[in-house]
């Protein structure tokens, strides 16, 4: 059995930034204010499952093939 390298997977800045405007978006037209410390931890921790979620499936694709 040879291991090969495998790059790592990108960690999805953009997809935080999304949920974050879309978060902050939400609140102002909801609420007419914005809650910015609230709208970064949701997007921080979206952002962590989303990479935990690529990781995951990068390493059961690994085994399968």
């Amino acid at each position: 059995m040879r291991a090969v390298a495998q790059l790592p997977q990108p960690f999805p800045v953009a997809e935080g930034i999304g949920i974050f405007i879309g978060i902050v978006a939400w609140d102002v037209l909801s609420a007419g204010e914005m809650e910015l410390l609230k709208a970064s931890l949701i997007a921080a921790v979206g952002a962590l499952v989303w990479y935990g979620a690529r990781c995951w499936l990068s390493r059961r694709r690994r085994r399968t093939s």
